[in-house]
C-alpha cells in the first residue's frame, strides 16, 4: 500500500499537509511527523544559519537520526513510500534522499532548495521525483528548482521539474495537487 510521508514547512505542524495528502491519494496511508525544533508558532526539522542558508552536513545528520528513529519505531520503512515535503520540508526530504534512497519509491517536492549549491547526491537510478516551483517564490532563488534538478538527475533520478505561477504558497486552481496527482498516476502500481 502506498504512504505518503509528509513533511511540512517551517513555522507549521503536523497538521499542514494532511488535507493535501488526502486529496492527492485518497486511498493511501499517511504518516505525518512533526520538526523537532520550535519555530515561530509552529516547528521546523532543522535550522537554517542566522544569514538564511543551510548547514547541508548538519540537515543530512538530522536526516540519519531521523531513519534511525523512525526505523526504531517501526515506522514504515521500505514498499512503496512517497516523500512529500514542502518548503523547508522539502529540503528535509532532500537529506532523507540523500541518506536512505531505498526507503522511497519517490518524492515530492513542493518550492523546495538545494541543500547546497554543489550538492552531490548518492546514486539513485530511476528514482521517480516531481519538483514543484513558484514562478514568483520570494523565498527562493529563480535557478534553485533547476539547481536541484540537475543534481537529482545527475544520482539517476527521473525528475519531473514543473515551474508554476505561483509565489512561495500555493498556487491557484490546485496546479500542485493537479501535477502532483497526474505525477502520481505514472508510477508503476505495485
Amino acid at each position: 500500500m502506498l504512504t505518503l510521508l509528509a513533511f511540512h514547512g517551517s513555522g507549521r505542524d503536523e497538521t499542514d499537509l494532511v488535507e493535501f495528502c488526502r486529496k492527492l491519494a485518497p486511498n493511501a496511508h499517511l504518516h505525518a511527523p512533526r520538526g523537532q525544533f520550535a519555530q515561530a508558532d509552529g516547528f521546523t526539522f532543522f535550522r537554517r544559519q542566522p544569514d538564511r542558508s543551510i548547514a547541508a552536513a548538519e540537515v543530512v545528520s538530522l536526516a540519519m537520526d531521523w531513519i534511525a528513529q523512525e526505523i526504531e519505531a517501526d515506522r514504515p520503512t521500505s514498499g512503496d513510500i512517497i516523500a512529500v515535503g514542502y518548503s523547508s520540508g522539502a529540503i528535509f526530504a532532500e537529506a532523507l534522499l540523500s541518506v536512505a534512497p531505498e526507503m522511497f519509491a519517490g518524492a515530492i517536492l513542493l518550492r523546495p532548495e538545494p541543500l547546497s549549491p554543489g550538492f552531490g547526491f548518492p546514486r539513485m537510478p530511476e528514482k521517480p521525483i516531481l519538483i514543484v516551483a513558484g514562478e514568483r517564490d520570494e523565498r527562493r532563488r529563480p535557478d534553485d528548482a533547476a539547481v536541484l534538478a540537475g543534481q537529482l538527475h545527475r544520482a539517476g533520478a527521473i525528475v519531473s521539474l514543473h515551474i508554476i505561477d505561483a509565489g512561495h504558497g500555493w498556487a491557484r486552481d490546485d496546479v500542485d495537487l493537479i501535477l502532483g496527482r497526474s505525477w502520481l498516476a505514472t508510477l508503476p502500481a505495485k
